[in-house]
């Protein structure tokens, strides 16, 4: 049996008087219009949208090992856009107040912090994935149908979730879920309990999933993107100096639509994601800009900006996807776009009546 302890970090935090370079109230306010507005909205739509992007891409099929990556990256998009729409819900403030049978702040810890950040380190090593067999096409044209294999990647895709979901599993380990006595409201409430060396495991598991897992993703991103660009580039030098002469290469004309399209996925992840990376060396840099240091605050005011980035990158594949790729547009074309025409005409005929 476990020793379980009370979770008095938010007690601390509202009991000491030094808030560092940002005042309670000015907190309250981004509080309120990052997460309860901003975020939600950008979270809402993209919930969406990659519902839409799920259906077009089963319907697309799974010959195309392309396909199955970005199936794997719009589930991953998913999970981080539900997840923080029911982050966003627990830290608006009009429901934090609310007379509730559980502690709003704690039960997001385990229910929507945990897995947003899961989902989104998946999602920055599907990227990664993505961009590095995009490179693998250029280096080995002819070798890689044999190599990136649909079920391959699919193999690839599954063990990134298992593995990146078990990278968080020692923090579920030393945080629960159950009743505890909330100082605020005088009563028993639902909200988080941990074990004694809880402090020791979850600095090892940010280490892991907060430094080394995303940086390491982020890093292949960018040298395989500015491999790409430069590839793409010189490729397509070649094809103009060579074309006179009937030259040819392996490099097809849909592997470039394919390329452009992946370098534009990379290229707005690395936008979202390098603020988000920035702050991380902030944190490692100044100890105190921490959910509990002096400057806790302005930790809170950044990452709030941070969460806004991330569900912008989530949210917005939908249209490179529409733009770049004529075989999803064609489906979106024909699943959505015709039932909405259906619909008016159905419309028109109701009201002509």
């Amino acid at each position: 049996m476990h020793n379980f302890k009370t979770n008095n970090s938010c007690q601390t935090i509202e009991l000491a008087s030094d808030v560092g370079l940002v005042s309670d109230d000015v907190k309250l306010l981004f509080q309120m219009v990052n997460f309860a507005i901003i975020c939600q909205i950008i979270d809402v739509f993209g919930t969406v949208t990659n519902i839409i992007n799920i259906i077009v891409f089963v319907k697309l099929g799974f010959s195309d090992p392309v396909n199955v990556s970005l199936l794997g990256l719009t589930i991953s998009d998913l999970g981080c856009l539900v997840t923080l729409i029911w982050h966003n819900i627990c830290y608006n403030p009009l429901f934090n107040e609310m007379d509730l049978p559980f502690d709003p702040i704690d039960v997001q810890y385990l229910t929507a912090g945990w897995p947003h950040v899961t989902f989104t380190r998946i999602t920055a090593w599907i990227t990664a994935f993505i961009t590095f067999e995009r490179c693998l096409c250029i280096a080995l044209p002819l070798k890689v149908k044999n190599i990136i294999t649909p079920k391959r990647v699919a193999i690839v895709i599954v063990c990134l979730f298992i593995i990146l979901i078990a990278s968080v599993s020692p923090v579920y380990y030393v945080n629960r879920i159950g009743p505890k006595l909330s100082q605020k409201r005088n009563r028993t409430v639902i909200g988080l309990l941990f074990t004694e060396d809880r402090e020791e495991v979850e600095a090892i598991s940010f280490a892991v999933n907060n430094v080394i897992v995303p940086f390491c993703a982020f890093f292949v991103v960018i040298v395989c993107t500015v491999t790409l660009v430069v590839k793409l580039r010189s490729k397509t030098k070649w094809r103009k100096e060579t074309a006179s002469a009937g030259k040819s290469d392996n490099f097809s004309g849909r592997d470039q639509k394919v390329t452009k399209m992946v370098m534009m996925i990379s290229t707005l992840f690395i936008v979202c994601f390098t603020p988000v990376s920035v702050m991380f060396i902030g944190m490692t840099v100044e100890p105190e800009l921490s959910i509990d240091g002096q400057y806790r605050n302005l930790f809170f005011i950044l990452f709030s900006f941070g969460f806004i980035l991330e569900s912008t990158n989530s949210a917005l594949n939908i249209f490179i996807y529409y733009e770049m790729s004529s075989k999803y547009r064609t489906v979106f074309n024909h699943t959505f776009r015709r039932k909405c025409a259906s619909r008016a005409k159905d419309n028109e005929a109701s009201s002509d009546l």
